[in-house]
């Protein structure tokens, strides 16, 4: 129940973000917005690392698991807590971009968006090679 929040308070950010003008911030509130981000970030992952334990080990603790079923959910929670910290991490890029202005600052933008996908794609990839039921 908590991903979605998750979801939705990063997205929302996000919007946020990419909404602003183009007029660079403050080195100060610039700071204070990568701190932010990071701390965010930080206590994302964190939740993700518990939840995905909590579901590996629901799983190899029932009794009619198989080993395909604990590599399915194990690569499913990986994929999960990779897309967490690729958030986490295009957060922060975001932050910083606001230190600058105009075109620096939309191609900053457009780095940490390309960047945030790239990650995105690869934890998919990830997934695909290790879960045994695609």
């Amino acid at each position: 129940m908590r991903t979605p929040l998750v979801k939705v308070l990063i997205l929302a950010t996000a919007a946020g973000v990419l909404a602003a003008c183009d007029d660079a911030k403050s080195p100060t509130d610039v700071a204070k917005d990568t701190t932010a981000a990071e701390q965010n970030s930080a206590e994302a992952k964190e939740r993700a690392l518990r939840i995905a334990e909590r579901r590996e080990a629901d799983v190899a603790g029932r009794s009619n698991a198989d080993a395909r079923e604990l590599a399915h959910e194990t690569a499913v929670q990986e994929q999960k807590i990779a897309d967490t910290e690729a958030e986490g991490e295009h957060r922060i890029a975001l932050a910083h971009c606001e230190g600058l202005g105009g075109t620096p600052q939309k191609s900053c933008r457009e780095e940490a968006d390309a960047r945030y996908q790239i990650a995105r794609g690869k934890a998919s990839l990830a997934r695909a090679e290790a879960d045994p039921k695609p």
